[in-house]
């Protein structure tokens, strides 16, 4: 009950949290998305806090009594959801690792050139490599712990700006831990699978890591044009994005507008209104909080609890109203 009414009741607040912060600017605000989806994720945990009881009225303990069954099947039936889910997350897994089977190493020194140039540029010190993967429609990465670039068989035709420009986005992915992201908004969803709102949080935060990627190529240099140049040719090459791209990967042609990447890399828009943002998530926090910590109960229960006696049934009350207060008289 608690898991249900908490994720319905944060979920919202989140959603309208981060439409508002995004309503002129949908790239905005990745660091809200993700602090609401991981404020989600940490609700099962949140149950384990010491609660304060708020008492309900008398009314209430015959509906609250009637429904303990219904939640007894609402969480068998969350377990079960939960349980498709996982392994619907080890399955995809299973799918990258043969995609990756079927990879092959390149031997071109010129993209181990252009990828050293990039990762230096980026400040990635992490090792990186690169790989060309016949099924691949678009450039992806993959890998959590030993992440790797696929490039699709049509990069071999590409300039040698347009693979610069595509290298660095993907290293740009690796810079902010976007993977990682993907991974804790899938968990998310996993959890509150039952939720729809849970699952356009993770749809948002995913088109604003490719915004926040093209966003840190400009930074480091990148030249505006070129790089929206890059941008349209790799949309499109990849007629079928993600087609072929197992859920554990991210693609350079992903789930954001291209038209809106393209127009924010031109005109070179900056986020601001942080402040607001982090009173929309300080707000989120503290909301799952307060739901947390409070525990709702009737008076009936709350008494009758601590003692451990059951409630005495209307048979009972009869027969001590109409019994002999004396009963040694006759």
């Amino acid at each position: 009950m608690f898991l249900l009414l908490s994720s319905a009741a944060l979920s919202l607040l989140a959603v309208i949290a981060v439409w508002l912060a995004g309503r002129r600017d949908p790239a905005r605000s990745p660091g809200l998305t993700l602090g609401s989806l991981l404020t989600l994720l940490a609700l099962p945990f949140l149950a384990l806090l010491p609660k304060f009881t708020v008492e309900l009225p008398a009314a209430a303990n015959n509906a609250m009594g009637a429904t303990v069954s219904a939640f007894s099947w609402l969480a068998m039936v969350w377990l079960l959801g939960c349980g498709f889910f996982a392994l619907r997350l080890v399955a995809d897994f299973k799918a990258l690792n043969r995609w990756r089977r079927v990879a092959i190493d390149h031997d071109d020194p010129e993209i181990d050139l252009a990828l050293e140039a990039c990762r230096q540029r980026l400040g990635v010190g992490r090792r990186v490599r690169v790989r060309f993967q016949p099924d691949a429609v678009s450039p992806s990465i993959a890998g959590l712990f030993r992440p790797v670039i696929y490039l699709p068989p049509t990069s071999r035709r590409w300039s040698e700006e347009t693979l610069r420009m595509v290298l660095l986005h993907e290293l740009g992915h690796v810079a902010r831990r976007d993977l990682l992201t993907s991974l804790a908004a899938r968990f998310a969803c996993l959890v509150h699978w039952y939720n729809p709102l849970v699952w356009w949080l993770r749809g948002r935060l995913m088109a604003q890591c490719e915004f926040a990627c093209d966003a840190k190529v400009i930074e480091v240099g990148a030249d505006p044009a070129i790089y929206a140049m890059a941008l349209c040719d790799v949309a499109e090459a990849s007629a079928l994005p993600e087609a072929a791209l197992p859920a554990a990967a991210l693609a350079m042609a992903g789930r954001a507008s291209l038209r809106q990447r393209v127009e924010r890399v031109i005109h070179r828009q900056r986020q601001s209104g942080s402040l607001l943002v982090s009173a929309a998530l300080l707000l989120t926090v503290t909301a799952s909080l307060a739901l947390s910590v409070v525990r709702l109960s009737p008076p009936e229960l709350a008494s009758s609890g601590s003692s451990g006696d059951a409630l005495y049934t209307p048979e009972e009350i009869h027969l001590r109203m109409t019994a002999n207060p004396f009963p040694g008289d006759k």
